[in-house]
């Protein structure tokens, strides 16, 4: 790592909490963000397999405080991030369907949620980039917190932050914290997600491109191909109810996907023979049920030790909640200087 006269901050997951946390830090600190995958952006995913592509965690995104619709503002300028305006539906347990009020506009990242990872990055040249590095131990003691990840060790950091799900965070915390009992008490249910690419020939015929379900089994679809940049190939995402997922979460995954389809054809009538992509992805972490932090304090933050954790969970379930959590707490380690 680069020598450096400024605090050094590790952030482990690079979600939009993290991403949002290391960006508010701005030139103040010496950043290092880690991350177990290979990519950016959390559960803010995107999959291509040749023509399709397939936003397979967050769908869309609403900007409605004003903090977060100015951070957008750039990206938004440079083609970043566009609105989505579907046709957006309630499906019924018998089919029927009913048009739903679309509320505050939704925005998607382009040319896939995961862009915004991407784009951040080749922004802040400054920020020390971890990727496939995942952290298995923390060490040390305030103020010179180390890392371990493997045979390799990072630090020591000032700051240690930890921008990934309170089970995860719980399990890594070195010592106990002010806010090790708001880790425990937080609870996420998982969520699974269908990614159905269809040929041409093979393409349903929707009249909708997102929908909820009111189905014991499906949450929600989106037909991927209707939001902007997204390609040519039809593409379909299922999304299952978050308290199916947890009950099935170690079940076969192909005994969910064929689950997922014959729910999707009974409700839609829609045939979900796809042969141009047919993959099953499991998020164990989705949605938060109960919340570490408040509006208020959008974060966990222990001055002492220099340890903290930032999420949506911490006050919520949404893309905003995650950047909100991440922006604040940048705002306050700025402000411990």
């Amino acid at each position: 790592m680069n020598p450096s006269d400024k605090p050094p901050v590790a952030i482990i997951g690079t979600g939009l909490a993290g991403l949002a946390c290391a960006d508010g830090l701005g030139q103040k600190f010496d950043v290092s963000l880690f991350d177990k995958s290979r990519g950016l952006s959390g559960r803010l995913s995107t999959r291509r397999a040749q023509a399709h592509t397939f936003d397979h965690g967050a769908q869309y995104f609403r900007a409605e405080s004003a903090a977060f619709q100015q951070w957008l503002k750039p990206f938004e300028a440079a083609g970043h991030v566009r609105d989505w305006q579907p046709r957006h539906v309630t499906i019924a347990a018998d089919g029927s369907k009913t048009t739903r009020p679309d509320g505050a506009a939704k925005k998607v990242f382009v040319p896939g949620m995961s862009a915004i990872g991407k784009v951040l990055v080749a922004g802040r040249p400054q920020w020390n980039l971890y990727l496939d590095c995942g952290i298995d131990a923390v060490e040390g003691q305030a103020g010179a917190w180390m890392l371990r990840a493997g045979e390799n060790s990072f630090g020591p950091f000032e700051h240690l932050v930890f921008a990934i799900p309170p089970e995860q965070g719980l399990a890594l915390l070195p010592v106990e914290t002010h806010f090790t009992p708001a880790l425990a008490k937080t609870r996420m249910l998982g969520c699974h997600t269908l990614m159905l690419g269809y040929a041409a020939h093979e393409a349903p015929q929707l009249d909708w491109a997102c929908a909820h379900f009111e189905d014991d089994v499906l949450g929600f679809a989106a037909v991927n191909t209707s939001k902007p940049g997204r390609g040519e190939g039809f593409s379909l995402v299922l999304q299952t109810r978050h308290d199916w997922s947890q009950r099935h979460m170690e079940d076969d995954i192909d005994s969910v996907s064929a689950t997922m389809k014959a729910r999707f054809q009974a409700l839609t009538g829609a045939s979900t023979q796809a042969s141009g992509y047919d993959r099953m992805h499991r998020w164990r972490y989705v949605s938060a049920q109960v919340f570490a932090a408040t509006p208020e304090q959008p974060y966990l933050l222990d001055t002492q030790l220099g340890l903290c954790a930032i999420g949506d969970w911490c006050l919520g379930s949404k893309v905003e909640d995650a950047f909100v959590s991440g922006m604040s707490l940048a705002t306050r380690l700025g402000g411990l200087g």
